[in-house]
């Protein structure tokens, strides 16, 4: 479903809104570029690699809908924009500001976003429209969020004139269909928010996982609803079943402590329960929980103004629900749940409650709304590359022309004795030079791997010389040092003429050049030029984007290797070579922490994704940057670990550089006296 097609006069209104929420926007952002909770979705905010499918939800409930699609939707990028509820494996969503949104999306070129009932971000919209993204709202329903932005009329329809609209009353609720897994107890700790929180141990060696037989189950109570509920509750015959509250906020727990007092009460985080009343202090376990309740009581159903919070997760339980007269704010969800009608008198609601305790547990119903709402899904077409920092274009000219008044593109080439092999690429990090370069020594008999060592220690001699098994008296630079620690011997030197001088010395008879493509004071025999087929031109040149060398440089090259596909266009008439670069497989727990200071860590992040696992926290710093204090078990990179100790207790991921097809490789290697060892296999 569409809105109505804009008409002129809303085309205008809509650009009169636009600009001044732009300007709004341009007044906040340096309130949440400083405030400690929202900078995480103004700096260094992750983003997937090209093609995958944006889903944003405001918080947990929200993810709820995600996770049922991501049953049948693959590659799914999972972000947040709640400030006190994280959802599992969600990162930050970019804040919709003025030099926020638009960069990201110029990285992260989504295939299509899909947005989760009301969250509709006017800067998001017009963004992914002038990029040619497709949106489309699922679980759309008559919220009060979305009544707000209809009712501005003209400027709505204009916002909304690209977008698909999939309304739950025509597809069904998807929550329904998300999978349930067991309660953990995840209680944020004081002072933090929930996206920064950890879990505390239960007491007594982890606790129950399941509620007691015959749990009344209050989920997501409001003010007063358990004030009604437990004087229904205390007037059922005893034995009374037992009776578990979960407020709807965590904020809400003294209030509703104080409230039960003095009865006996015990909260679920410690595990031990041996009262009839247990209070649900932690958050993320309301789906599992339904699943061993006997009878829901759902919370807002007695107050006209929230309308009732989704029964979803009770239908998708096969439980019967008990709720007030007030169930408008999720119609489509309502019509699915078997519902016994209560009064808000507390002798009618305890009458209510001992039918639903007799009556048979109705199961849960057939659903099938996630494949219904999957096949009506705009399909991805992620938009080609751009710049991404387009107001430096008049800087252009100036960075470029003082860059080929080096020396190094002065001076005249020099010879050494041995065959001289350079793996570059057009553009900064991230192209798979150094796995490309380690690839090559593994597979060339008596090869070195030369490199000035980026951001090695400054103390030390210009020349270092890494063996295999031998710990270097100075640092190498982290690339280097993966490298020596993989077998490979290196040289670490800023004058590449001289660290190769000192690999032949030490019995070097092929020397690699890693990242020296634009480094000309050494001759090289073979030159090799890697292109990442996501990003082949770097977003545009320095400091528009990361391309040092111009498009045309390729003529130079002899042989160019690409990584990933479609080949990009425009390609020299030169050899070809497909090489891909995917993670070693590595035992993993199913949630874990990750820290990255790699140029381009969308690639790990997705592969690890797409492995099944939840990352949280994520840490991001610069390329080489230093990386924060790690906690026991995280997840860092070959690359990031070489500047920890061998032994430090973390999990590292190795990356595996596959070519599929060598021999256009090898018959260039060959004319420069290079034998390539074929790998086995």
């Amino acid at each position: 479903m569409k809105p109505a097609p804009p008409r002129p006069l809303d085309t205008l209104l809509g650009w009169v809104f636009w600009c001044s929420w732009r300007l709004v926007g341009l007044v906040l952002w340096p309130v949440m570029a400083l405030h400690p909770r929202l900078r995480r979705h103004v700096w260094q905010v992750p983003h997937p690699v090209p093609g995958w499918t944006w889903i944003h939800g405001a918080s947990r409930g929200e993810h709820r809908v995600v996770e049922a699609l991501a049953t049948q939707v693959p590659q799914l990028w999972r972000t947040s924009s709640s400030p006190r509820t994280a959802a599992p494996g969600a990162f930050p969503a970019p804040a919709d500001l003025p030099f926020v949104i638009g960069p990201w999306l110029d990285h992260a070129r989504p295939g299509r976003l899909v947005l989760v009932e009301s969250e509709l971000w006017p800067g998001w919209l017009v963004a992914c429209r002038w990029r040619g993204i497709p949106v489309v709202v699922v679980q759309a329903r008559p919220s009060r969020g979305w009544t707000r932005w209809a009712r501005l009329g003209p400027v709505w329809r204009w916002l909304m004139a690209d977008v698909v609209v999939i309304p739950q009353e025509e597809v069904g609720d998807l929550k329904v269909e998300a999978p349930v897994g067991a309660p953990s107890g995840h209680l944020p700790l004081k002072g933090e928010d929930s996206a920064s929180a950890t879990s505390p141990p239960r007491a007594g060696g982890g606790g129950p996982n399941t509620l007691p037989p015959n749990t009344i189950l209050l989920a997501s109570s409001r003010p007063g609803d358990e004030a009604r509920v437990l004087a229904a509750w205390s007037l059922l015959p005893a034995p009374r079943p037992p009776l578990a509250i979960a407020p709807r906020h965590l904020a809400r727990l003294p209030e509703v402590e104080a409230l039960l007092q003095p009865r006996p009460f015990d909260h679920w985080s410690t595990g031990a329960l041996s009262h009839d009343i247990v209070l649900i202090d932690t958050f993320g376990e309301l789906a599992a929980l339904h699943h061993s309740a006997r009878l829901a009581i759902i919370g807002g159903t007695f107050d006209s103004a929230i309308g009732g919070h989704s029964p979803s997760e009770a239908t998708a339980a096969g439980i019967a629900v008990v709720a007030g007269p007030h169930r408008h704010a999720n119609p489509a969800a309502w019509s699915a749940a078997t519902v016994l009608d209560a009064p808000a008198a507390p002798e009618a609601l305890a009458r209510v409650l001992q039918e639903g305790l007799r009556q048979p547990p109705p199961g849960p119903p057939p659903s099938g709304a996630v494949a219904r709402a999957v096949s009506r899904l705009p399909t991805p077409s992620p938009p080609p590359p751009r710049a991404t920092r387009p107001l430096l274009w008049p800087l252009v000219p100036v960075v470029h022309t003082i860059g080929r008044l080096r020396p190094a593109h002065i001076e005249r080439p020099v010879r050494v004795s041995v065959p001289v092999i350079s793996v570059g690429g057009l553009t900064a990090g991230g192209t798979g030079k150094t796995p490309l370069a380690g690839w090559l020594a593994a597979h060339i008999p008596g090869a070195w791997v030369v490199a000035r060592g980026h951001r090695r220690p400054s103390k030390g001699p210009a020349v270092r010389v890494g063996h295999p098994g031998q710990p270097p008296a100075h640092g190498l630079g982290d690339e280097l040092e993966m490298l020596r620690r993989r077998g490979i011997p290196v040289v670490s030197a800023p004058h590449r003429l001289a660290g190769a001088r000192a690999a032949i010395a030490q019995g070097a008879r092929c020397i690699i050049l890693d990242d020296g493509f634009s480094h000309r004071r050494l001759y090289r025999d073979v030159d090799i030029v890697c292109l990442d087929a996501r990003w082949p031109r770097g977003g545009g040149p320095i400091p528009v984007g990361t391309q040092r060398e111009p498009w045309r440089a390729l003529q130079r090259a002899h042989v160019i290797v690409v990584f990933g596909s479609p080949i990009p266009p425009g390609l020299p008439d030169r050899p070809l070579v497909h090489a891909s670069i995917s993670l070693a497989p590595t035992a993993l727990p199913h949630t874990v922490p990750i820290a990255l200071g790699i140029a381009r860590p969308a690639g790990v992040l997705c592969s690890l994704i797409a492995r099944g696992h939840t990352l949280h926290p994520v840490h991001l710093v610069p390329d080489h940057g230093t990386l924060p204090p790690l906690p026991p078990g995280c997840v860092v990179t070959e690359k990031d670990a070489a500047r920890l100790p061998q032994n430090a207790h973390v999990h590292v991921i190795h990356a595996t550089l596959s070519i599929p097809d060598p021999r256009p490789l090898a018959a260039v290697l060959q004319q420069a006296g290079v034998t390539l060892i074929p790998p086995s296999g």
